[in-house]
C-alpha cells in the first residue's frame, strides 16, 4: 500500500478518537502554517483553554527489527514533535485554521501546558518504549494504537486525559520505560538486545500493556502504584512490574461495571454542550462550552445526577410554579430552572436575570461563574452564563432582598450536596 496512503489512514484512526473524546471543536487535524511556510504543522493539534497537545502519528508496518521500526518511527516523530512546539511558540504570529472555522491566531500566550505524545500504530512488536525524555528536558509520551485507543477511551475528558498525562511524566521523566509482551518466547537479535540494555540502571520495565497499568492508575484514586511511585531509581535502578492481564480483570471487575452504569449519566454535560451549545449561534457558546467541559468525569457525573432528579420530577408537576436546583462545583455555580411552554424571550431573559441576581447575592459573590439551564417538559433548553460579574450596587441589593422575600425563595431551602464515588455501589 502507498505510504502517504497508510499515513493518512492513522492520521484518521487518530483523529476519530480524538474528535470523539475531546470533542472536534477543539481538535486541530493536520494544521498548516497558514501566515508562513504553509507546511504541516503537526498531524493534530488539541487546543483547548491554557493547554496544548501536539500529536505525531507513525503508522509503520514492523518488520522484526525493533531498533530499526523505532528509528523510522519514534525517532522521527520526536523531531516532528520538537519543530511543531518551535514553529508554534517561537514564530511571532502563527495563523492556523480549523476545518469548521475561518481563519485564527494560534494563541501561544495563553497557553500553560505544553503535551506531546507520539501515537505508534504499527502492531506485533514485542517490546516498545512508552515515554522518551529529550536532551532538552522535554518528555514525550509514547501510546501504542491499544493503548491511546483504550486510554481515550476511559479518561475521555481533557481534565482527566491531561492528569493521567501530568502524573505519568512526573513518574517516568529520566526513566527508561519499556513494555515488554507476556506472551513473548522468541529470541531478540543482537540490535534488539543492544537497545534494550540501553539505559539500564534508571529503567522501569513493564511485563504486560500500559493498559494493564491504567488499571492499577484506576484501583489507586487515580495515582500509579507505590512499587514506582516510592522508587529511587538512581539508588535502586531497575523496576520491573508484572502486571499483565490486570487491565482484562479490571474491566470483568463489579467495580468497573458499577462504574460504567455510574457514568452514563454525565454524558448529559457532552451531549448538551453538543447538540444544545455549540450548534447554535449563542454568542458566549465558547466560554460557557469551555466552562462545562473544563471538569472532569466525576464532575459531570454530579452534574448529569442532578440534572436527571430535577427533570422528572418537574415533568410531574402541573402546576405553573418555577422550580430551581442549585450545585455547587467550587467557585462555579450551576442552577436548572423550569420554564413553560409557552414563555417568550423577554421573559426566559427575566428569568435569567431574577435567578442569578438572587442566587450571587445570597451566596454572597462567592462564586465566579454561574451557568443558568432552563428546560421545559418537550424538553427544551435555554442557557446562559455569567462570568467575572461585578458585585451589585447596594440599591440593586435592596431589590433583589425584596424580590427575594416576595417570591418566598431560600425560606425552606436546602443546597444539594453529593460526594460522587467513582466506584459506587461496590458491595456484595
Amino acid at each position: 500500500m502507498d505510504s502517504n496512503k497508510i499515513g493518512i489512514e492513522g492520521e484518521n484512526f487518530v483523529n476519530d478518537i480524538a474528535f470523539k473524546s475531546f470533542l472536534k471543536y477543539w481538535c486541530y487535524p493536520n494544521p498548516k502554517f497558514e501566515n508562513g511556510s504553509r507546511k504541516e504543522i503537526c498531524d493534530l493539534l488539541v487546543i483547548f483553554d491554557n493547554t496544548c497537545i501536539i500529536f505525531s502519528v507513525k503508522n509503520y508496518s514492523f518488520k522484526g527489527s525493533h531498533s530499526r521500526y523505532f528509528n523510522n518511527t519514534v525517532e522521527k516523530a520526536v523531531k516532528q514533535l520538537k519543530g511543531a512546539q518551535k514553529t508554534l511558540f517561537t514564530s511571532s504570529e502563527v495563523i492556523i485554521k480549523h476545518p469548521d472555522r475561518t481563519l485564527e491566531v494560534f494563541p501561544k500566550n495563553s497557553i500553560e501546558k505544553i503535551f506531546k505524545i507520539v501515537i505508534n500504530l504499527g502492531e506485533g512488536l514485542e517490546f516498545y518504549d512508552i515515554t522518551r525524555t529529550t536532551k532538552e528536558n522535554d518528555f514525550i509520551t509514547i501510546f501504542d494504537k491499544d493503548t491511546f485507543s483504550t486510554i481515550t477511551n476511559e479518561l475521555d475528558t481533557i481534565p482527566d486525559f491531561i492528569d493521567y498525562l501530568e502524573k505519568r511524566e512526573k513518574l517516568f521523566k529520566f526513566t527508561n520505560v519499556k513494555v515488554f509482551n507476556s506472551e513473548f518466547q522468541g529470541e531478540l537479535d543482537d540490535q534488539d538486545q543492544q537497545y534494550i540494555r540501553t539505559g539500564m540502571g534508571r529503567s522501569v520495565n513493564i511485563i504486560g500493556t500500559e493498559k494493564d497499568l491504567l488499571s492499577y492508575f484506576f484501583k489507586n484514586t487515580r495515582n500509579f502504584p507505590e512499587k514506582l511511585t516510592n522508587n529511587d531509581f538512581s539508588i535502586y535502578g531497575d523496576a520491573v512490574l508484572e502486571i499483565a492481564g490486570s487491565w482484562e480483570e479490571f474491566k470483568l471487575s463489579r467495580q468497573a461495571a458499577c462504574k460504567e452504569r455510574a457514568d452514563a449519566l454525565s454524558y448529559f454535560v457532552d451531549q448538551f454542550i453538543k447538540n444544545e451549545v455549540l450548534s447554535q449561534n449563542y454568542v458566549f457558546k465558547e466560554l460557557l462550552a469551555k466552562e462545562l467541559l473544563s471538569l472532569n468525569r466525576l464532575k459531570r457525573r454530579t452534574i448529569g445526577n442532578r440534572f436527571f432528579e430535577f427533570y422528572f420530577k418537574i415533568k410531574e408537576y402541573n402546576e405553573r410554579i418555577l422550580h430551581r436546583s442549585f450545585l455547587e462545583l467550587g467557585d462555579l455555580g450551576i442552577v436548572f430552572f423550569n420554564y413553560f411552554e409557552d414563555s417568550d424571550q423577554q421573559e426566559i431573559q427575566k428569568l435569567f436575570e431574577l435567578i442569578f441576581e438572587t442566587f450571587a447575592y445570597y451566596y454572597n459573590y462567592r462564586h465566579k461563574t454561574f451557568v443558568l439551564i432552563g428546560i421545559n417538559k418537550s424538553p427544551d433548553f435555554v442557557y446562559n452564563i455569567y462570568k467575572n460579574y461585578e458585585r451589585f450596587t447596594a440599591s440593586d441589593e435592596e431589590i433583589i432582598k425584596h424580590n427575594i422575600k416576595e417570591l418566598e425563595w431560600f425560606t425552606s431551602y436546602s443546597q444539594y450536596s453529593r460526594i460522587e464515588n467513582e466506584f459506587p455501589d461496590t458491595g456484595p
